[in-house]
């Protein structure tokens, strides 16, 4: 049974036998979804401070450099709003003394939200290899009027690894908090240094290189909340690369029977949620990828489109992938993205899907499916349309019966017919 900890309070990870674990934190807004919230680690020296900029780990660097944390996509755990690390002790790099994970809500003070918009929250910490539930920490929301807060941390202490529920709140939101860990950060006025240390009476072991140093750690994330609103990406490097969107969903009808953490089991007749998409090419190819008919598409040939997974319960990690090679972009004129329920009754609101879109050099883009038509099956989520060499997003947010349908309001052109994933 795990240990339910109080503000402050700790419990041994090393005496539990766990070399894995994954942390989780999720939280649940009291009003209807519509609230920003990301999750982020920090690997700490004795200092307190972050060796370099590689030790942050959150949605744009997903991992530290020696692997000892990795960042989870949300959904995975079939909360209502989660996301998750995974801690490798054994590739955790010597110096490391503390892991601190945080949560923060994005544009807080223009949105009017803080902690206390929240109707819970939790940090939990599970085996990774037998999936017990070791510690969690539900958090105390009222009054909390900060944007960013330290959920919990993972400390070294006499050779022995543990968890302490902290509940600490930080004035500012992403940017200061990665700041005050001494990350330099885009846009964010760096901390001036401190003095330096007089030279030691004896020589001192040397220290383990830290990583590289490289470019300020870029915390921008675009999120397009209106139907109709769009943005314009532009190539860096020559081409965009690999675009990857990803569709990621969490099951939350209370009926279904649930394993860890809620997460719903295959064959409990949950929503099955689909990525797919139309597109067209320059030269007037048209067609569509979907599982639907097994269309998953090709990414090193024509259309340069390709499908790489069909996550048929929502507990899936990754989500589906629809991958787009950017490098052939210059072919490629529109492509639609869109979502289908192909299974279970339509709650869009109980999928509580998000699409996210990523580029080499580029913010990550965020969609979510949060304008809802329960009478219809498929949404329209985004268009992607090659602007005389670039790329803009536009979020369309309409909802259909069926592809026809869509198909007519858009134009594509295609003949349908009825298909199968067996």
């Amino acid at each position: 049974m795990a240990t339910v900890l109080q503000q402050g309070g700790n419990t041994s990870i090393t005496g539990t036998g766990a070399s894995r674990v994954l942390v989780a934190l999720d939280w649940q807004p009291k009003g209807a979804p519509g609230m920003d919230v990301d999750a982020s680690a920090f690997l700490l020296a004795g200092s307190g401070k972050v060796r370099s900029d590689a030790d942050m780990v959150f949605y744009n660097q997903p991992r530290s450099p020696e692997g000892g944390v990795a960042f989870d996509t949300p959904g995975s755990l079939g909360l209502a709003d989660a996301q998750a690390f995974t801690i490798d002790f054994s590739a955790m790099p010597g110096g490391i003394e503390k892991v601190a994970f945080c949560v923060t809500i994005h544009e807080a003070q223009a949105r009017g939200q803080s902690f206390a918009s929240l109707s819970q929250a939790t940090i939990r910490v599970v085996d990774a290899g037998s999936k017990a539930e070791i510690a969690q920490f539900p958090l105390p929301l009222q009054g909390a009027s900060e944007a960013a807060m330290v959920f919990g941390e993972l400390y070294l202490r006499n050779g022995e690894w543990k968890f302490r529920a902290v509940g600490q709140g930080f004035a500012g939101g992403l940017g200061p908090l990665a700041t005050s860990f001494g990350v330099d950060v885009e846009g964010e006025s760096a901390a001036p240094p401190s003095p330096a240390p007089a030279a030691p009476a004896a020589p001192a072991a040397a220290p383990q290189p830290a990583p590289a140093p490289a470019s300020p750690v870029n915390l921008s994330k675009i999120t397009l909340e209106k139907k109709g609103q769009g943005v314009d990406l532009t190539k860096k490097s020559g081409s965009f690369g690999e675009i990857v969107v990803n569709l990621n969903w969490t099951q939350r009808q209370a009926e279904q029977k649930r394993g860890l953490f809620g997460m719903a089991k295959r064959g409990s007749g949950g929503i099955d949620l689909d990525l797919c998409c139309l597109f067209k090419l320059r030269d007037g190819m048209a067609g569509a990828i979907q599982a639907l008919g097994r269309n998953f598409g090709t990414l090193s040939d024509l259309p340069y489109i390709a499908l790489d997974g069909d996550d048929r319960t929502g507990a899936v990690t990754a989500g589906e992938n629809l991958r787009i090679n950017g490098h052939h972009w210059d072919q490629i004129d529109k492509v639609l993205v869109w979502a289908m329920i192909y299974e279970g009754v339509p709650n869009w609101a109980q999928a509580d899907g998000v699409v996210t879109l990523n580029a080499p050099d580029q913010p990550p883009l965020e969609v979510r499916l949060d304008y809802g038509d329960n009478n219809s099956r498929l949404c329209a989520v985004c268009m992607l349309e090659n602007t005389g060499g670039g790329l803009r997003v536009t979020k369309l947010a309409e909802y259909f019966r069926d592809a026809r349908q869509m198909d007519q309001h858009y134009g594509f052109g295609l003949r349908w017919r009825a298909g199968s994933k067996d």
